[in-house]
C-alpha cells in the first residue's frame, strides 16, 4: 500500500468536526497578529478538506520551550512547560468532541519532547486526526511519530541555543549599562535602542517622590493621577501597586540592574549587576533612597500581622480600642456582638451591639476627622529640622558637583593622579558625614504615613487595619459601661394602636438612647 492509500486509510475523513490550534511565543504588543494569520491558514486548510472548525485554541504570546518549576497535588516538584490552552484542547479531542487537529506547524505545536509524547498518546486514546498546513505535523504511522520526535529534538535543541545567546547579550549589555529592550519605563521614551527622558511623564516621577517624601499616601496619589487621566505605559489606570514598581525601578536614579533567569526558571530576587545606565537619571540616588526607606517603613507599620507568626489578621477597624469600663479589657468581636470575656471566674460578660456601636464610633471618628480638614491649622507644623535638612541636601549637591568637576579635571589631565586620589578621597569623606547627619534628621516613620486632613475623604474604600491606624491618631479608647439602672437591652414592645412606623421610630430613640448612655470617648490631647 503506496504512502497516499495508507494516508487516506489512516487519517481523517471529510464532514468531520476540526480545533485548530495556534500559537506565537513572542507578541510583546499584544496585536495578536502572528496567531490571527495562523488562524486564517488553518481554517482555509480545514475548509479545502471540508472539515467544520468548531473549536479554536490560541496561544498568543505563550513559549512551548520555556519551563517552570511547579508542585503537584501530590507534593512533587517538577519542571514543566505551562500551557493551558494546548491541554485544554487534549482534554477537547480525548473527549471525543472532535476529529481532527490542524494546527500551522510542528513547531507552532510543540517544542518540547513531553508535550509531543501527550500529543501522541491523546491521539491513541481518542482516535483523532493530526494535520498541520505546512505537512511537517502528522501522526498517522509509526514513521510519521518518529519523524516528529526527531524534529521536536532539533527544535527544543535550537531553542536551548537561543535562549542561552540571548542571556549573554542581556548580561553583556547590563555591564555596559545599555537598555535591554522591552517595556518602556515609567519617565522614559525609547529613542534609537537607547531611553530618553520623558519630560511630562519625568515631572509626574518626581511629583510623585516629592508627594511620598512629604507623607502623602500612594492612595492618594493614585487617586489623583486616575482622576486627572494620567495613564501607565500600558494605557491602564493606576494602582497603589505600579506607583511602588515605579518609584522603586533602578532605571529613575539611572541604575542598570540584571537579576538572571536561575536553573529552576525564576528570575533571582536579588541584582547580580548593578552599573551606572547610559540612560539619565530623572531623582539622584539619595533621593531615591529616602523614597525606598518611607515605602519600607510604611509596610513595616502596615504588617502587624506577619505568615506565621500567630497573630490573627485585622477584620474590624474599631478591635482593641472598644473596652469595658470596670476591667479595662478590649471587648472581644464575637457574632453580633463585642462581649468582655474574662479568663478569671467570675468575670465580667459584659457585651454591646458590635453593628450600632461601630456605627457611633465611626460618626464621630470621621466628624472629628472633617473638624480637622476644615481647619488645616491642626496639623503638625514643621520643626527646624526641616531646616537643617534643607542645608544638609544643599551640601551634598555642592560636594557631588565638587567631585564631578575633579573627576573632569584629572581626566582632562589639569590635575595629576596623586592630587586626584588626595581630594577625592577629602571630598567622599565629607559627603559619607553629611549623608549620616541627613539620615539622622530626616523624621522617624513610626506610623503609615497618615494624612490627618485626608482621612474622612479616604476612609470608604480603605482596609480595616487603615481605619484602625487612622482612629488611633484621635482615639484612645471607647469605654462600655453596664446598663443604666431601670434599662434593659430589649427591645421594647408594640404599644396598642401603635402604628409600624412609630413604633420603629420609638424603637430606635429608645437603643440610641442606651447607647448614648453607654458608650464613653477618650480622646488623644
Amino acid at each position: 500500500m503506496g504512502h497516499e492509500q495508507q494516508e487516506q486509510a489512516t487519517g481523517p475523513g471529510p464532514s468531520l468536526r476540526a480545533v485548530v490550534y495556534v500559537r506565537i511565543s513572542d507578541d510583546p504588543e499584544g496585536s495578536e497578529r502572528g496567531v490571527d494569520r495562523q488562524e486564517a491558514d488553518c481554517r482555509a486548510y480545514a475548509a479545502a478538506h471540508g472539515w467544520e472548525v468548531e473549536a479554536v485554541f490560541r496561544e498568543n504570546d505563550t513559549s512551548a520551550f520555556k519551563q517552570r518549576t511547579i508542585t503537584l497535588p501530590s507534593g512533587e516538584r517538577v519542571r514543566r512547560v505551562i500551557r493551558p490552552e494546548f491541554r485544554a484542547m487534549l482534554k477537547h479531542l480525548t473527549d471525543g468532541q472532535a476529529g481532527v487537529m490542524v494546527a500551522y506547524d510542528l513547531d507552532r505545536t510543540v517544542r518540547d519532547p513531553r508535550d509531543l509524547e501527550d500529543l501522541i498518546d491523546a491521539k491513541v486514546l481518542g482516535g483523532f486526526g493530526v494535520r498541520s498546513v505546512t505537512g511537517s505535523l502528522q501522526l498517522d504511522t509509526d514513521s510519521n511519530v518518529a519523524m516528529a520526535r526527531v524534529l521536536v529534538a532539533m527544535a527544543n535543541k535550537s531553542s536551548a541555543d537561543t535562549a542561552r545567546r540571548v542571556a549573554r547579550v542581556a548580561k553583556q549589555q547590563a555591564i555596559e549599562g545599555t537598555w535591554h529592550g522591552g517595556r518602556v519605563p515609567f519617565g522614559y521614551r525609547a529613542e534609537s535602542g537607547t531611553l530618553v527622558i520623558d519630560p511630562e511623564a519625568a515631572e509626574l516621577v518626581r511629583e510623585a517622590v516629592q508627594r511620598v517624601l512629604a507623607g502623602e499616601s500612594l492612595y492618594r496619589i493614585r487617586t489623583d493621577w486616575n482622576e486627572r487621566g494620567i495613564l501607565t505605559t500600558h494605557g491602564c489606570a493606576w494602582s497603589d501597586k505600579t506607583i511602588k514598581m515605579v518609584l522603586r525601578s533602578p532605571s529613575i536614579k539611572g541604575v542598570r540592574e540584571y537579576r538572571p533567569v536561575l536553573p529552576d526558571g525564576t528570575r533571582a530576587k536579588t541584582s547580580k549587576i548593578h552599573v551606572r545606565a547610559v540612560w539619565p537619571a530623572i531623582v539622584d540616588e539619595d533621593t531615591w533612597q529616602q523614597v525606598s526607606d518611607a515605602l519600607d517603613a510604611r509596610k513595616q507599620a502596615r504588617n502587624y500581622h506577619q505568615p506565621g507568626s500567630g497573630a490573627a489578621k485585622r477584620m474590624y477597624p474599631f478591635s482593641g480600642l472598644i473596652r469595658c469600663s470596670t476591667c479595662g479589657t478590649a471587648m472581644i468581636h464575637r457574632g453580633s456582638v463585642y462581649q468582655c470575656i474574662q479568663p478569671t471566674r467570675g468575670g465580667c460578660h459584659r457585651s454591646i451591639r458590635s453593628g450600632e456601636i461601630s456605627k457611633l464610633v465611626e460618626e464621630a471618628v470621621l466628624a472629628t476627622f472633617e473638624q480637622i480638614t476644615l481647619s488645616p491649622s491642626k496639623r503638625a507644623k514643621p520643626g527646624a529640622d526641616v531646616a537643617a535638612r534643607v542645608g544638609l541636601a544643599a551640601t551634598l549637591e555642592a560636594d557631588r558637583e565638587r567631585l564631578a568637576q575633579l573627576d573632569d579635571d584629572h581626566y582632562d589631565g589639569l590635575i595629576d593622579r596623586a592630587m586626584w586620589v588626595r581630594q577625592r578621597a577629602r571630598i567622599a569623606d565629607r559627603i559619607e558625614r553629611t549623608r549620616r547627619e541627613y539620615a539622622a534628621a530626616m523624621p522617624e516613620h513610626t506610623g503609615p504615613g497618615i494624612d490627618v486632613t485626608t482621612v474622612a475623604a479616604e476612609w470608604k474604600g480603605r482596609t480595616p487595619l487603615w481605619q484602625y491606624q487612622a482612629t488611633s491618631l484621635i482615639l484612645e479608647a471607647v469605654l462600655v459601661h453596664a446598663l443604666p439602672e431601670g434599662m434593659n437591652g430589649a427591645t421594647p414592645a408594640r404599644r396598642r394602636n401603635e402604628t409600624v412606623e412609630a413604633f420603629h421610630v420609638r424603637r430606635t430613640a429608645y437603643r440610641a438612647d442606651i447607647l448614648a448612655r453607654r458608650v464613653e470617648f477618650i480622646w488623644r490631647a
